[in-house]
């Protein structure tokens, strides 16, 4: 069901409505609407089991024109319910009239220039616990994307940090983005190519892996 700004605006003043934004990335970092988080067919099974989103939670879409037709058709036929519409002309009508938000990407070069000149910079690994623990860039920060779901993940990160978002290829990167936004923590870019572009740069950055506590007779006594 298409909705015109007006009404989209009266369903967003609900605040358990959830905006979705299910356009491609590409379209995404031209702008898109303050609040909204990205979430697409792709990227629907890991909102879902990060219980972002729910099969019953009221939802309002932001489409790519061209597609949304069989983007609609996805979330229909996989029995979300909270469907209350879509808004006619999708971003294009939103950005006519009111203010957009923005998310910055960076090429991995990038981030190897300006890690040693910036001393606020955080490297925000988003991959799991157990591929950061094998290896990551010193001095980055861990906080798996399947953690994004809880606010509270997110408590210690602040304006004062300039964030670059660290995911496993980049395709998830603008769903964490997106969430970081929501939570007042705009301050960030993320990393085209994800970890896999770190590693085709690796002579460009220095590596560390978490170091494993040892397992103490004592530990094993108390288990």
């Amino acid at each position: 069901m298409q909705v015109d700004l007006a009404q989209f605006l009266t369903i967003i003043e609900d605040e358990s409505v959830i905006i979705i934004d299910a356009r491609p990335s590409t379209a995404l970092m031209l702008g898109y609407v303050p609040n909204s988080i990205h979430i697409t067919p792709l990227t629907a099974k890991y909102a879902i089991a990060m219980d972002i989103i729910r099969k019953d939670s009221p939802l309002v879409f932001i489409l790519d024109q061209s597609i949304a037709a069989e983007t609609l058709a996805y979330f229909t036929k996989a029995e979300f319910t909270g469907i209350k519409g879509y808004l006619e002309g999708g971003f294009a009508t939103w950005a006519a009239d009111k203010r957009v938000d923005l998310i910055i990407d960076v090429e991995v070069d990038e981030l190897a220039m300006d890690i040693p000149f910036d001393e606020y910079l955080m490297v925000l690994d988003c991959r799991t616990e157990a591929d950061f623990d094998k290896s990551h860039i010193k001095n980055s920060v861990s906080l798996p994307l399947a953690d994004m779901g809880d606010p509270g993940s997110m408590s210690e990160l602040d304006e004062h940090f300039n964030i670059y978002i660290l995911t496993e290829n980049g395709d998830n990167s603008t769903l964490a983005a997106s969430l970081l936004k929501k939570q007042g923590i705009h301050n960030i870019r993320i990393v085209l190519g994800g970890w896999e572009a770190v590693q085709s740069l690796k002579e460009k950055f220095s590596f560390e892996v978490t170091k494993v506590k040892p397992v103490s007779d004592e530990d094993i006594l108390l288990n």
